[in-house]
């Protein structure tokens, strides 16, 4: 068998391989044995991108509990306008996800994070300032301003397209999951800070920082410590001047994968399939509906249901967080590997499918209203706490392994993915609180139909489970890799 290869002096040359044992070593460059130098920085730089995606997750966080209440001291007429500006950012996020990964696909993975958190930073700034505005204006720049931090937000395809191309084959699942860990970790700290911030009540100069406004600030000192800590210790481990070069030594190697498969043309379409792709979208925006029904209603149902306030809410988002944060982290270790992901995914939607039927009000009559049994809420919190961390982190698994490996457009993908979800949060809210006002707060409509979108994804999971199967080439690198190891093994104990 020949290929072509360029020499130094620019010329073709041609090359025989006698036997199919150099065959499969010309196939190492596509999966590289890591020295332990470069699995180091490799192992910082995917920490430095999971830190970045646990500190907007608290800045998000940070400032939706106090949101509502900041829009009602001006004016109570504006808290009408809570639901379209909780929305916009999502909107925003939706539109910086693919513009961020695509920027990634081509330069440092540092710069688009670096430029997109100076984004959120100028949303943050005017978020804080937006009460010195006048009438409309107070809202209509509050929205604006949750744009600009959601569509800086978009940063987070960047982080998990880094870490699923930098990620060993063997550890990929559980980088996933301590990304999604992180985000998790995130949502139950960001409450916590922000009740901590009531308290605040000063001013330094012109700047008044009060516990509306001391969110806003707080998020802007956490972003400045996120560009820090990316321009000191971030090093992208991608060859990027490999990547972005274009020549026909890279087309040949290619060449030489292919003509090693029988069916080469077979390999090529698989290589250009949607369908995974768009399976695994739509089962992560429905992850994330679920999850939007959940956080938006709960505060309203507490309060219909037992008349709850914020520090029992705070008590209930705080422990379903830890079990969330747990679930993540169990994830995140060795023993994941044990388990096949979409086994484990459908585990989840499971989990999330009884969730929303015990947490449908079957109108059982309570003194003069109907209400939810406490048990049957508790119960039903359970079950979305460790449903939702399962099913999101091993979609995202699944995602990032149904993709060529060989692909430089993954972070273009990652993209897709999260604009998805993005959607999917954006909506989510708007919809879940028509269908709760519109039936009289009673939750049975809102989480039978939620329900049915669920079904509606377990079934289409299992219909198409074989298509979710990991990307041909995935598995053909992680045989390799798995025999690079066994033979190490045995060279050690030689």
């Amino acid at each position: 068998m020949s290929y072509k290869k360029i020499n130094n002096d620019g010329e073709e040359e041609e090359e025989e391989k006698e036997n199919m044992g150099m065959e499969k070593e010309k196939k190492l460059p596509v999966s590289p044995i890591l020295t332990e130098e470069l699995k180091k920085k490799q192992a910082l730089s995917i920490n430095i991108m999971v830190l970045t995606v646990f500190l907007q997750s608290i800045g998000f966080t940070l400032i939706l509990p106090s949101m509502l209440n900041y829009l009602n001291a001006n004016d109570p007429q504006y808290k009408r306008y809570f639901g379209y500006i909780v929305a916009v950012y999502s909107l925003g996020q939706f539109l910086g996800s693919p513009v961020f990964g695509k920027w990634s696909n081509k330069r440092a993975a540092s710069e688009p994070v670096v430029i997109s958190i100076v984004i959120s930073i100028i949303g943050s700034i005017f978020y804080s300032i937006c009460y010195k505005f006048q009438g409309f204006g107070f809202p209509a720049v509050m929205g604006a301003a949750r744009f600009v931090v959601g569509f800086g937000a978009g940063n987070v395809s960047v982080c998990r397209a880094y870490a699923t191309e930098t990620a060993t084959i063997e550890n990929k699942t559980q980088i996933m999951g301590k990304m999604s860990g992180a985000q998790g970790a995130g949502f139950v700290l960001g409450p916590g800070i922000g009740f901590l911030l009531n308290f605040c009540n000063f001013s330094i100069g012109q700047m008044v920082i009060n516990k509306y406004t001391a969110p806003g600030y707080l998020s802007v000192l956490l972003a400045i410590l996120n560009i820090v800590l990316v321009l000191v210790f971030f090093r992208d481990a991608r060859d990027l001047e490999k990547r972005n070069l274009k020549s026909t030594e890279t087309v040949s190697l290619l060449s030489i994968n292919d003509d090693n498969d029988e069916d080469s043309g077979k390999q090529k379409n698989m290589d250009q399939r949607l369908k995974p792709i768009v399976l695994s979208i739509f089962l992560f925006m429905v992850v994330i509906t679920i999850f939007a029904v959940f956080e938006t209603v709960l505060t309203l149902m507490t309060l219909q249901y037992y008349n709850w306030g914020s520090t029992e809410n705070y008590i209930i988002l705080g422990a379903s967080g830890i079990i969330s944060v747990g679930i993540f982290i169990a994830i995140s270790s060795p023993i994941i590997k044990r388990f096949d992901d979409r086994k484990t995914a459908l585990f989840g939607f499971t989990c999330l499918l009884i969730a929303l039927v015990l947490l449908i009000n079957y109108n059982i009559p309570i003194g003069s209203r109907m209400t939810l049994p406490k048990w049957q809420f508790f119960i039903g919190s359970v079950f979305v706490s460790v449903g939702y961390p399962i099913a999101s982190s091993l979609v995202y698994a699944i995602f990032s392994k149904v993709l060529n490996p060989n692909s430089h457009t993954q972070g273009t993908k990652m993209g897709w993915l999260t604009a998805g979800g993005s959607l999917a949060r954006m909506v989510g809210p708007l919809w879940s609180q028509e269908i709760w006002t519109a039936t009289n707060q009673q939750g049975m409509e809102l989480f039978f139909v939620t329900a049915i979108i669920t079904l509606i994804a377990i079934i289409v999971f299992i219909v198409f489970y074989k298509d979710l199967a990991p990307h041909p080439e995935f598995v053909s690198q992680q045989k390799t890799v798995n025999s690079n190891n066994n033979n190490n093994n045995n060279n050690n104990k030689k």
